[in-house]
């Protein structure tokens, strides 16, 4: 029979992480790339009717949260970690009914690399892809608040003449204006199309220094090298400065701006 609602297939590992989950819900366009790719989203969603279907996952977990409409110059974050040699469950739910099966993924007998060292190179590409994801998160978070601003400012355009409101909309665009600045520091923004990113004064910002470094993380074989290492042990130091910074700012400048709205009896921004 027709499904009332959704099918979804989850693949879950020996600890019961969720490792790849697959929807009937077509997943939402990140709309990085210079072209529509929401009917090819359509597509790969699974199919929620009667009869018989087949799913194939493609032996990677999920990828890393993007950045909605920003270009990377190399690599795809959105492609995840290979799956490790061992035991797995596929899970089925359709209508709040689940079931599950067991499934062993094996490696390839041709290959060289020991199971220590896909562990190891597996690990690594998970903390890339996981790192990616937090910035990710700095943006939407910093970007929420922007669009609250903007949107609150427009709406006291008529009240501009009184004082008070006028200071408000005042240190509000400031706030803006930081927030532009601050996510300048995490992405390339300003980039319209890839090759903007390498032109811009000051080169790849963070976002598109980690997407290669976890393409070749995914594609190479066994343990990563020291040199990946070394180069993600300063991205991290530099993502948790902005993590800082964005939480600061966050707990100051929008604080400020709150308070100023609540003197006038004004609801404003949340954070």
């Amino acid at each position: 029979e027709k499904p009332k609602g959704d099918v979804k297939i989850e693949i879950l590992d020996a600890g019961s992480r969720i490792v790849r989950t697959l929807s009937s819900v077509p997943r939402e366009s990140d709309k990085s790339d210079d072209e529509d790719d929401s009917e090819e989203l359509k597509k790969a969603a699974l199919p929620a009717k009667e009869g018989l279907h087949r799913a194939e996952w493609d032996l990677t977990w999920e990828g890393a949260t993007k950045i909605k409409g920003a270009k990377i110059d190399t690599g795809d974050p959105a492609r995840g970690p290979r799956a490790v040699p061992g035991v797995y469950t596929v899970r089925l739910t359709v209508d709040g009914k689940a079931q599950t099966t067991p499934l062993r993924v094996i490696g390839d007998p041709r290959g060289a690399v020991a199971p220590a060292d896909f562990e190891a190179q597996h690990a690594f590409a998970l903390r890339v892809r996981d790192d990616i994801s937090k910035l990710s998160g700095l943006v939407n978070s910093v970007r929420s608040v922007k669009e609250q601003l903007t949107a609150r400012v427009k709406a006291l355009e008529v009240r501009k003449s009184e004082p008070a409101i006028a200071e408000l909309v005042r240190a509000s665009t400031d706030v803006i204006k930081k927030i532009d600045a601050l996510e300048d520091r995490m992405h390339n923004p300003k980039a319209e199309v890839t090759y903007d990113i390498l032109a811009e004064r000051g080169g790849s910002r963070l976002y598109s220094r980690l997407s290669p470094l976890q393409m070749w993380a995914i594609d190479g074989e066994g343990t990563p090298t020291r040199g990946m290492q070394q180069v993600l042990e300063e991205q991290e130091k530099e993502l948790a400065t902005l993590e800082r910074d964005a939480q600061a700012f966050l707990s100051k400048e929008v604080a400020a701006i709150n308070a100023m709205a609540e003197k006038l009896r004004l609801e404003f921004v949340i954070k």
